[in-house]
């Protein structure tokens, strides 16, 4: 059977992987919560429902609210009881404190590397203001495709995914917002070139007013450094 890697971006860090059998979703963040907290109304409605979500595993790659929603992710947890949900330190910490089922919850560790359905993942370090964060490698259908979730960039970034990843990248999924603990878009852009990837698509923009940035000057770069770079349309589906 011919495999392919796709994904849905659900808006913010938020995605959907498919190849194979296996659907994979990190980081769903669908509701309202941000608003209702922090006054920061959502520009962007969730593009799927729970129900249309149909998730094997759930990655989430920190604690905060716009990565791990608390009012989503039980939501999730209860339509989709037996799904493991895996994460760091910080995110099962909050997971059990939510009451979520145990047996469905894996603690992960950088640098793990472990087999989820038709993908191998490898957890990669992330720089942000959670001391617990992640990103994560994804490898399936011969392809590699890096989420940075939320990190500011540095070298030392830069030689652990080279290091962890062992092969070319081809694609890459990168915060570009340039606040509250992210990588702007001349970092991600240089994080692409650095890394030598084939595709770069921007992320982590277009949620919040008080938080955005212009996706276009990202995608102007990484063509200029000769990388395949497009804006991912909430919903839609793209061949990685």
């Amino acid at each position: 059977m011919y495999m392919e890697v796709n994904c849905v971006w659900l808006g913010q860090g938020s995605f959907l992987f498919e190849s194979g059998n296996t659907r994979l979703v990190v980081d769903p963040f669908l509701s309202d919560v941000v608003e209702q907290r922090e006054g920061f109304k959502r520009l962007m409605d969730a593009p799927l429902t729970i129900e249309e979500l149909k998730p094997d595993y759930i990655l989430i790659t920190h604690n905060h609210i716009d990565h791990f929603d608390p009012v989503a992710l039980p939501e999730i947890h209860d339509f989709y009881p037996k799904v493991p949900i895996l994460g760091p330190t910080s995110v099962m910490r909050l997971a059990n404190e939510m009451g979520f089922n145990q047996e469905v919850l894996q603690a992960l560790e950088v640098t793990e590397h472990l087999p989820l359905g038709d993908f191998n993942v490898t957890i990669t370090p992330a720089f942000h203001s959670d001391p617990f964060s992640i990103g994560c490698l994804l490898n399936a259908a011969s392809k590699t495709i890096y989420h940075t979730a939320d990190t500011i960039f540095n070298q030392s970034l830069v030689a652990e995914v080279k290091r962890l990843s062992g092969k070319k990248i081809d694609s890459l999924l990168t915060c570009i917002n340039g606040r509250l603990g992210n990588m702007n878009w001349e970092e991600a852009a240089q994080l692409a070139g650095q890394l030598g990837v084939e595709k770069a698509f921007p992320m982590h923009y277009g949620m919040f007013a008080e938080n955005t940035e212009d996706p276009v000057k990202f995608i102007n770069e990484c063509n200029r450094l000769g990388i395949q770079s497009a804006e991912l349309i909430p919903g839609k589906k793209t061949i990685l």
